[in-house]
C-alpha cells in the first residue's frame, strides 16, 4: 500500500528532515507538477517520476495491469527500440527501476548529472510514444504471470497477508492485490495495457521529484525542454469507487506445512476523512513508543520480559483520499499459543502501554526522529523519497517544509486523541498462520 503497507514509524525519521532541504515546487502549462531538491554536495542526480495511478485503478475482471504496464514501459517506443532503454542506461553508468503499489506507479533514474538530459528524454518520451506490441505483450505477461506464481501461489505467508487485506477491505479499491490473480492476469489482452496507458499516463496525472546537483532555474529549463510539449490528458480522471463498509470483526485461522513459524496479524480499517496530518505524525510517534526498535514498549514486555513474544512490528498506511489501516505483526514464542490468548495479550499490554506513557518518552521520541535529519542532506535518494511520498500522499510543500514543526508541537494528548480515533473503527480482522503438522 502507498506507501500501502510502508511503516510510517520507519518514515517519520526522515519527515523531520524537510525543513533543512532546498525545497522548489512548480507546475507546467500541461499540468505535470515538478519539485525540485537541491543538493550539490555531488555532481548526481535523481530523475523519479510518479504516476497517480496502481492497482485501485485496474478495471474489474482486469487485475494486474498497472502492474504489467509498468513492465511493458520498457519495451521500447516508435524512437528508442525495444531495449534500447536499459541499454543507454547502463552505458552511461545509470541505475533505473520501476514499482507499482496500490495508488502509485514509479520510475527512477539515477546519474550522474551531465546524463540528467539523456535520462529525461527517454523517460518524456515513453510518456505519450510508448510502442506495444503483441509479442512484447504477451513476454511481459508471462514475466509477471511467473512473478505471481514464485511469490503468492507457491509461499504462503504472502498470500496469507494477501486473504487478510482482502477480507478487512471488503469492496475497497485497496482489495485489489497489485499482482492480480493467476486467472486476471491470463485473462489480460494488448488492448488492456494501451487502454489504461491512454487513460493514466498523461503529465497532468503525474509528479516529478529531481533531486540532486541542480537548481529550480535550471531544472525549469531542462523540465519545460522535455516535457513541456507533451499535451495535457482531456479525459477525465476515473475515480474509484470507495463504499461504506460492513462493520466487522472477523478471524482468520491458515494452517499451511510450509512455513518455519507461526505468524499473527492484526488490521484495523481507518476510513478516509478520518486522520489529519497531525493525527497521522502522532500516531508515528506511538507506533515508535510501541514497537520502534528492540527498546521499545512491547519488546521490554513481551519479547524480553514474559517471552511470549519473538518479534513485534506496528505499522500504519493512511491517505485521506483512500484512507488506510493500523497493522500489527508478530511471531509468538509458543507454537501452542492460540489466537484469542495472543490478541488478548497484545491487546491488554498496549493498553498499558498507552497507560504507562509519558510526556518526557514522547519528546525523547521526537528529538530522536530529529536527531536523523542528517540523512536527508547527504542522500538525494531519501530525500527525493520523501518529498516524492509526502506529495503524492496529498501533502503541500509549505507543509513538507514545516514538518520537523510539526512534529515538534505533538503532545501526549495528541498521541492519545490520534489513538482513540483509531480504535473506533469498525471494520478489523486479525488471523493466524499456523505451522501445520504433517506427521512426519
Amino acid at each position: 500500500m502507498k506507501k500501502w503497507l510502508i511503516i510510517l514509524a520507519c518514515l517519520l525519521p526522515l519527515k523531520v528532515e524537510a525543513k533543512l532541504l532546498e525545497l522548489s515546487y512548480f507546475e507546467l502549462d500541461n499540468g505535470l507538477k515538478v519539485a525540485v531538491i537541491e543538493n550539490h554536495k555531488a555532481p548526481v542526480v535523481l530523475h523519479q517520476l510518479y504516476y497517480n495511478t496502481g492497482s485501485i485503478n485496474d478495471p474489474n475482471g482486469k487485475g494486474g495491469i498497472a502492474h504489467l504496464l509498468e513492465h511493458l514501459m520498457f519495451r521500447g517506443t516508435k524512437q528508442v527500440p525495444d531495449g534500447v532503454f536499459n541499454r543507454l542506461t547502463d552505458e552511461y553508468g545509470a541505475e533505473n527501476n520501476a514499482y507499482t503499489t496500490y495508488d502509485e506507479t514509479g520510475y527512477y533514474e539515477f546519474s550522474d548529472i551531465s546524463k540528467l538530459e539523456l535520462m529525461m528524454a527517454l523517460e518524456a518520451d515513453r510518456m505519450s510514444n510508448l510502442n506495444l506490441t503483441e509479442q512484447a505483450f504477451l513476454k511481459e505477461r508471462g514475466i509477471v504471470l511467473e512473478e505471481r506464481m514464485q511469490r503468492f501461489e507457491t509461499n504462503p505467508v504472502p498470500l496469507f497477508y494477501e486473504t487478510m487485506s482482502k477480507i478487512l477491505w471488503q469492496e475497497h479499491p485497496l482489495s485489489k492485490p497489485v499482482s492480480g490473480s493467476v486467472t486476471e492476469i491470463k485473462g489480460l489482452q494488448l488492448q488492456d495495457a494501451q487502454n489504461f496507458y491512454q487513460t493514466w499516463y498523461r503529465p497532468d496525472n503525474a509528479l516529478l521529484v529531481l533531486s540532486g546537483d541542480i537548481t529550480p532555474k535550471e531544472a525549469k529549463e531542462v523540465v519545460n525542454k522535455y516535457y513541456g510539449s507533451i499535451p495535457r490528458g482531456t479525459a477525465k480522471l476515473p475515480q474509484a469507487e470507495i463504499n461504506n463498509p460492513k462493520a466487522a470483526d472477523t478471524t482468520v485461522v491458515m494452517k499451511r506445512p510450509a512455513i518455519e513459524k507461526s505468524r499473527y496479524v492484526s488490521y484495523v480499517r481507518i476510513e478516509p476523512n478520518t486522520l489529519s496530518h497531525k493525527d497521522e505524525a502522532a500516531l508515528g510517534v506511538l507506533l515508535e513508543y510501541l514497537a520502534g526498535d528492540d527498546t521499545s514498549y512491547l519488546y521490554e514486555h513481551l519479547v524480553y520480559g514474559k517471552k511470549k513474544l519473538l518479534s513485534a512490528d506496528m505499522g500504519l498506511s493512511y491517505t485521506d483520499k483512500l484512507g488506510g489501516m493500523l497493522a500489527f505483526y508478530t511471531t509468538p514464542a509458543d507454537e501452542k499459543m492460540n489466537i484469542d490468548e495472543l490478541k488478548t495479550l497484545v491487546e491488554n499490554t498496549i493498553k498499558e502501554g498507552l497507560a504507562a506513557l509519558k510526556a518526557e518518552k514522547i519528546t525523547q521520541i521526537k528529538n530522536q526522529q530529529l536527531a536523523t535529519t542528517v540523512y536527508l542532506e547527504e542522500n538525494p535518494n531519501s530525500a527525493a523519497r520523501f518529498v516524492g511520498g509526502m506529495l503524492m500522499e496529498g501533502y503541500q510543500p509549505d507543509e513538507i517544509e514545516n514538518f520537523d514543526e510539526l512534529i515538534l508541537s505533538i503532545t501526549k494528548d495528541d498521541v492519545l486523541a490520534a489513538w482513540k480515533k483509531v480504535m473506533q473503527a469498525t471494520v478489523r480482522v486479525q488471523g493466524m498462520l499456523i505451522k501445520e503438522n504433517t506427521g512426519e
